[in-house]
């Protein structure tokens, strides 16, 4: 078969789409002498990328294996179109060992390689060492057995430029952070120290301000509010290049990002770029969270092994400093194990039972132990159809009484408070169980047929508007002031609440149920969990347990035996090069 009807048997496949074909041929359309195959590779590299893989793999890849193609690297590398390592200026593909990238994402992706690399090399931060003991004394004070992580990670933050803490809902990320901040402040050196928090949406913005602010309010007086990254990096609609970058990096020396799993490759070479040579870096996130929409699972692939054990040198450090007998690793660990920590024990959920032994459950793949704990019908877990019967009855009586008390709310203030206690979480957009479907009858059930805004409606901002201050994922409520008339509301860290008239209001949706993707960062007292009975490769083992880990009190999964186990069975297969260059000794 040649390229041509390759390229149609993989669209009749529904492997790749029309504009993956359309980037092949146009690719091919740059070389008279293109090698047989090489056409079908490139929309597979894009469909791979929009499916949120960085390349291609050309090894034991089933993909090709279906469509009978067999490639000969050395033909590929022959072609002027194909780059390699360090000899890909100007040519739109890259060939790197047994991956086939779209040369933009291969330089993203080195980009972070390299710029990790620095920072893994650098000479330690400046500290008072009998200062930090002090403090960490004071601040993590010893009430259980076992090692104290936190404790670790404030004294591995503050002793490296470069720290990556990674820990599930309840395990006092942003608790260790104002420790960390806490900490520093107290070194001599400190004073004018330029310290900046960041996450990637407004909405995980402001809880981290919020969370910063809850811990210790004087700490915001040195770091200001949470910016995005977007705004941080002076990225704006219609430039293709941020205000900051290598050749003008950000005003800082202690950049501290949450909820790094929802950052993409191309953000984080971005990010990388801009930080300056000697500032500090501390990321924060959970390496079993959804990974982000975008390619990539930077997250995920910085984590890697690391399972807290540390070189002989860092332990004894580390030990010196927190009293914590830190285990030491058997063999030798690449660079990056000593830069991370890993919080397992959660202060929110008692992991023998409910919530917090069902997400342990999920988040090791093991769907027996998942099945033992819905059937067990402790509270706060329920199990329960997802037909839509079943879910018409939940919402009557769930969440319509909460959205007509909602409406009787005496302020805008307590209504949006209340917004918070109960969130429908979808797998999907589409479907019996999606979205949309949820949607309609939620708005039905409450009487509510009208396309234009309404008193009591919940909203989601759908795209970043820097006028009004309002950012992808930021949620409001459209809300009757006394007069009558009405406003679009919206939480705000200095005043509470803010508003603005419903003309201003940017691109939205109402936000009854949402996708657990658009959940990332939020919390509520109680989730109720729809998973769809049509197989999907989206609902995976790390989407379940992003949806289980929303939820501060109850969860309530609506999900037949057969999604259940097909998603804790299924895990999320992003391919790239970072986690090979971090942690295989061949990287």
């Amino acid at each position: 078969m040649n390229g041509s009807g390759l390229l149609q048997a993989a669209l009749d496949a529904q492997l790749i789409t029309l504009a993956d074909r359309h980037l092949a041929r146009y690719v091919a359309s740059l070389d008279d002498s293109v090698p047989e195959g090489l056409e079908l590779l490139v929309a597979l590299a894009s469909a791979q990328v929009r499916e949120g893989s960085v390349c291609l793999p050309l090894q034991d890849n089933p993909l090709l294996e279906e469509l009978g193609v067999r490639v000969e690297p050395s033909e590929l590398a022959a072609s002027p179109l194909v780059g390699s390592p360090g000899q890909s200026a100007g040519k739109p593909l890259v060939l790197d060992g047994g991956r086939f990238y779209l040369a933009r994402y291969h330089a993203w992706e080195q980009q972070v390689i390299a710029a990790v690399r620095r920072l893994l090399a650098a000479p330690p931060p400046a500290f008072d060492e009998k200062l930090l003991r002090k403090g960490l004394d004071s601040g993590f004070p010893r009430h259980e057995e076992g090692v104290d992580w936190q404790r670790v990670a404030a004294a591995l933050a503050l002793t490296r430029r470069f720290t990556v803490i990674s820990g599930g809902p309840g395990t006092g990320k942003t608790w260790t952070v104002a420790r960390i901040l806490e900490l520093l402040l107290e070194q001599p050196w400190a004073a004018g120290m330029r310290i900046v928090l960041a996450a990637p949406t407004g909405k995980a913005a402001g809880r981290l301000t919020e969370s910063i602010g809850a811990a210790n309010p004087a700490l915001l007086e040195h770091t200001g509010k949470a910016q995005t990254l977007h705004r941080l990096l002076g990225m704006r609609p219609g430039r293709i290049d941020a205000a900051y970058g290598r050749d003008r990096p950000l005003p800082l020396d202690l950049l501290i990002v949450d909820e790094v799993s929802m950052v993409d490759l191309p953000m984080m070479a971005r990010l990388l770029a801009a930080l300056p040579e000697q500032a500090q870096l501390v990321l924060l996130g959970d390496r079993f969270q959804l990974a982000s929409v975008e390619a990539g699972q930077v997250m995920a692939d910085l984590c890697g092994d690391g399972e807290g054990s540390y070189s002989p040198e860092t332990a004894v450090l580390l030990e010196r400093l927190t009293g914590e007998p830190v285990p030491v690793s058997p063999g030798t660990l690449p660079p990056m194990a000593d830069h991370l920590v890993i919080l397992e024990r959660s202060r929110r959920f008692d992991p023998e039972r409910g919530i917090g032994r069902l997400a342990a459950a999920v988040k090791q793949g093991d769907g027996e132990a998942t099945f033992d704990v819905l059937q067990a019908g402790e509270d706060p877990v329920v199990w329960m159809p997802a037909d839509t019967a079943s879910l018409q009855a939940l919402l009557q009586e769930r969440v319509i009484p909460l959205f007509r008390a909602i409406r009787e709310a005496s302020s805008p203030q307590e209504a949006l408070e209340r917004l918070g206690e109960l969130r429908v979480l979808c797998a999907v957009r589409d479907g019996p169980q999606g979205v949309r479907l949820l949607n309609g009858l939620i708005e039905r059930a409450l009487g509510e047929t009208r396309r234009d805004l309404y008193h009591g409606q919940p909203v989601m901002v759908t795209v970043n508007d820097y006028r009004q201050r309002l950012f992808n994922g930021d949620i409001g409520l459209v809300f009757r002031e006394e007069g009558g008339a009405l406003r679009v509301w919206f939480p705000d860290g200095e005043r509470g609440v803010r508003s603005l008239l419903p003309g201003r209001l940017p691109p939205h949706e109402s936000i009854y149920a949402m996708t657990i993707h658009k959940s990332q960062g939020s919390e509520f007292d109680e989730v109720i969990l729809v998973l769809p009975e049509q197989e999907s490769p989206l609902v995976t083992r790390e989407l379940l347990y992003t949806g289980i880990t929303r939820a501060r009190s109850r969860v309530t999964l609506c999900a037949s035996p057969s999604a259940i186990e097909k998603s804790v069975r299924q895990r999320v297969r992003r391919v790239g090069g970072l986690y090979q260059a971090l942690w295989q000794a061949d990287g």
